[in-house]
């Protein structure tokens, strides 16, 4: 019995405390609106309405997303395969182009490694004339000094005694005959093979155009031609001993075969 009026007295209080709230609650409405609050919530039901307005809107555009996800991705499958196919055929185009620009590049590049190695022997043979030319002055001077004394020793020796001061001169004159004309004209035309040559490597290098290096190296038959084999004991087997006519190469590929001379072992006697 104490438990139950306990109770009784606490609903009775919580009764009190909710009647004094809603009056309070009514007082403050009629004195912010005017009006008494309508008894029948109908601000909780407006609520409650427009919340199911909102949830069914946000429903309806979820579908309306969900079915424009659904196209796009049917899109990009359809579009996927045509996308691949080209790209297949962008990759089987390019090295077609890169052999068609390799082939019509190929002349000039083989005319420029030609000019190259010409104008190497011909710079190579105009030093070899200007050493011959030299080595030819050398006799000539030689020859015309040994006439001389011969001339002098064929006269007695009053008469050389006499002409010994102009001997002297004449000997001392007949050197400096030598070849500076001649020395001239060779150091003016390698200067000017030098510059040509200059140039020629600058193109060179601006189009990828590289000398194949063989000489001491191994044969490569990749961008070498063995055209004769020499017993070489000094040298291992299969190095390259003389290069016959240079190679090149353009953009990494080879352009022109080095020609060269390789070593082997030789036979046992």
């Amino acid at each position: 019995m104490t438990g139950s009026s306990n109770d009784e007295a606490l609903l009775a209080q919580f009764r009190l405390w909710l009647h004094d709230a809603r009056a309070e609650a009514e007082a403050e409405a009629v004195a912010g609106e005017g009006g008494p609050p309508s008894p029948g919530g109908e601000d909780g039901e407006v609520g409650f309405v427009r919340l199911v307005e909102e949830f069914t809107a946000l429903r309806h555009e979820l579908k309306l997303e969900t079915r424009s996800a659904r196209a796009l991705q049917d899109q990009a499958e359809a579009l996927l395969p045509a996308l691949q196919q080209a790209i297949e055929q962008f990759r089987a185009v390019e090295p077609k182009e890169a052999q068609a620009a390799f082939t019509a590049g190929r002349p000039l590049a083989e005319a420029l490694a030609d000019l190259d190695e010409a104008l190497d022997r011909g710079r190579a043979e105009v030093e070899k004339a200007r050493r011959r030319l030299d080595e030819e002055h050398a006799r000539a001077l030689e020859a015309d000094l040994a006439a001389l004394d011969a001339l002098f020793a064929e006269h007695r020796w009053p008469w050389r005694r006499f002409v010994r001061r102009y001997h002297d001169r004449a000997r001392a004159l007949i050197p400096r005959r030598g070849p500076e004309t001649h020395r001239v004209l060779f150091d003016a035309l390698l200067e000017g093979y030098g510059l040509i040559q200059n140039r020629l490597a600058r193109t060179m290098r601006a189009e990828q155009i590289h000398r194949i290096e063989c000489v001491g190296r191994p044969v490569d038959p990749e961008q070498m031609t063995v055209i004769e084999v020499v017993d070489d004991p000094d040298r291992p087997p299969g190095e390259v001993v003389a290069e016959v006519r240079r190679g090149y190469t353009w953009r990494g590929r080879v352009l022109r075969f080095a020609e060269v001379r390789a070593s082997r072992t030789p036979a046992p006697p």
